[in-house]
């Protein structure tokens, strides 16, 4: 009997060891009795488990399984094709299990035989089918062609609007759903063929929904034979409305675009990064004037005909772009085969394919020559107006301030003329009045040579001899050197010119000599002197007096300034200078100042000598 037994146990154990299935034998303690090898290939096991608890092994089982253990160790078997718990680890995890107790020969329960098998992998794909099938709005069909009956999944029903339960009760019946004329027309065709012939169909059409409503759906179908007999035809039918109207929408609005384009001269491209890919429509070639039978591809077109020194900036900027930096708008220039040059702007946007590293940037582009043309013209109107109205700004503080000196020469003459009682003195003042008359009635003729003359101050430039000229500007203001008892050293060589307006340079030396005297000390005469240094282009022309100076520390960015005065004189208005400046710079030269409080200033001109 012990040695039947024995045998009979033995075999069992082999009998669970070589299961084809993960099962086992537990006492009602739990304990492993015996195991099959397909038990802990299934659980990821290695250790012995015979005398083992079967949660102290089965870690990752959670503890929710026990009240199924104990149920069935009450005499209940437990069966559950799956399940899904929270494992210990945390992750979520299928098992499938069939339980049955085991009773001893004294007819009491000795334990149970579990089958145990994780699904969790297969319950997570088919939870995943079902999920890919609700949001693709993807469902099944067939019809068997012996009986005629049809069959399909609950997701035909959801697109069908019906029923959950509805299944169409003829092969008829099917083709009732679709929308009558040409789409329903085009599935029986289909279909026909496919039982015929053997050819399989995919296709879109619209259907009619138990509601009324209008859908377009993607269906598929194929047959499958049996000794060259068609013994059923099934496939697939998907929701696809929205995406086939939102197609249709762009589709028409992509018609629209293309005649408002090439309307507009407006030409559509695309790129790609990757491998410079190049699309154009045909507005793009018309528009870079190239005949794209000449070119493989139209990047190929593009690299011959871009103006070379704009070829590496357009890349630089295109790369930046589609880095997220810039405008996305590139200006170039092509150059055509007659030399002419064109300037096109193009409006780029870029888009990211991460899976195949690649960046495809798309946009527009247009011929803005006409616009460039008009912008250029714009700024040299711009820059003749704003020229002409320096000039005439000049021009009235010139009139302003020489007519000005003038008519204080005049009025000191004249107070002397009428204080004088010594007819000598009245004769020499007679003279001097009629010389300051003639010197503003020259004034006067300069200043309407300049309104007449043209506006570009290079071609009124004339030689003058610098000496008259020093020395007229010393008559006309006789009477203040007389009043200030004036000193004038004069180095400066009869034959010496310089190119210049006659009334700017005029105005300049009028200036300088006015200022000096205004501004002496009145502790010492004052005392002016004039050297000059002639090169090969240019003429240096010293100006010094030992006047009151100016403090350059406080001053010197501000003496050739409009309305800047440096001293306290009633009647300093503080133009000659920014006159000067300005009447010199017209003529092609320039002023430069150095000065010392209570010793004097020196007056750099420079001229223009041919």
């Amino acid at each position: 009997m012990a040695t039947s037994t024995i045998t009979e146990n033995t075999l069992n154990q082999l009998l669970i060891k070589d299961a084809p299935i993960p099962i086992a034998t537990l006492d009602t303690e739990l304990k492993f009795l015996w195991y099959s090898q397909k038990w802990t290939s299934t659980h990821n096991l290695t250790c012995n488990l015979i005398g083992e608890n079967f949660f102290s092994v089965m870690n990752n089982i959670p503890k929710e399984f026990l009240s199924v253990l104990e149920n069935c160790l009450s005499g209940n078997p437990c069966n559950s094709e799956g399940k899904k718990y929270i494992a210990v680890n945390g992750d979520y995890i299928w098992l499938k299990w069939h339980i049955n107790p085991w009773k001893m020969a004294n007819g009491e329960i000795g334990g149970i035989i579990i089958v145990l098998d994780n699904v969790t992998r297969s319950k997570n794909k088919e939870e995943l089918l079902k999920e890919a099938q609700l949001f693709s709005k993807i469902g099944g069909w067939q019809v068997n062609l012996q009986d005629f009956k049809v069959s399909w999944t609950k997701m035909v029903n959801i697109i069908h609007e019906e029923p959950l339960d509805y299944v169409p009760k003829t092969y008829e019946e099917c083709f009732s759903h679709f929308k009558e004329g040409e789409h329903r027309d085009k599935i029986y065709e289909l279909s026909k063929i496919a039982i015929t012939q053997g050819i399989p169909w995919d296709t879109e059409v619209k259907m009619i929904t138990r509601k009324g409503n209008e859908v377009w759906i993607r269906t598929k179908g194929q047959a499958e034979f049996v000794n060259g007999k068609c013994i059923r035809i099934f496939g697939i039918c998907q929701d696809v409305n929205e995406r086939k109207i939102a197609e249709l929408k762009y589709s028409e609005q992509a018609k629209r675009a293309q005649k408002a384009t090439s309307a507009s001269n407006v030409g559509v491209w695309e790129f790609q990064t990757k491998d410079r890919h190049t699309i154009w429509d045909d507005m793009c070639f018309k528009i870079h004037q190239v005949d794209p039978k000449k070119y493989e591809n139209a990047y190929q077109a593009w690299a011959s005909i871009i103006h070379p020194d704009d070829f590496n900036r357009v890349i630089d900027e295109a790369f930046w772009v589609s880095k997220g930096e810039g405008s996305g708008v590139i200006e170039y220039r092509i150059l055509l085969p007659d030399k002419t040059v064109r300037h096109l702007k193009a409006v780029a946007t870029f888009v990211t394919e991460q899976e195949k590293y690649n960046n495809i940037a798309i946009g527009v582009i247009t011929d803005v020559t006409k616009e460039k043309e008009n912008d250029k013209r714009l700024r040299e109107y711009s820059e003749i107006t704003s020229d002409q109205n320096d000039s005439l700004r000049n021009f009235a503080h010139m009139v302003s301030h020489d007519l000005r000196s003038h008519a204080t020469n005049l009025s000191m003459v004249t107070g002397f003329l009428l204080d004088e009682r010594d007819e000598n003195e009245k004769f020499k003042l007679m003279n001097m009045l009629k010389e300051a008359t003639e010197s503003l009635n020259s004034t006067v003729h300069n200043l309407n040579e300049v309104v007449q003359s043209s506006s570009n101050v290079s071609e009124q430039l004339i030689p003058i001899p610098l000496k008259p000229a020093i020395d007229t500007v010393i008559n006309n203001i006789g009477v203040l050197f007389k009043e200030k008892n004036a000193k004038t050293i004069i180095n400066v060589a009869p034959t010496v010119e310089v190119l210049a307006i006659p009334a700017y340079l005029d105005s300049i030396l009028l200036n300088l000599f006015t200022n000096s005297l205004r501004y002496s000390e009145t502790n010492r005469p004052p005392i002016l002197k004039i050297d000059v240094v002639i090169n090969k282009k240019h003429l240096e022309l010293t100006f010094t007096d030992n006047g009151k100076g100016i403090d350059l520390n406080k001053f010197g960015g501000k003496i050739f300034g409009m309305h800047k005065t440096f001293h306290r004189n009633k009647d300093a208005r503080g133009v000659g200078l920014y006159i000067t400046k300005n009447q010199l710079e017209a003529m092609g030269g320039n002023i430069s100042v150095e000065s010392q409080v209570g010793v004097g200033t020196t007056f750099k001109l420079i001229f223009k000598t041919q």
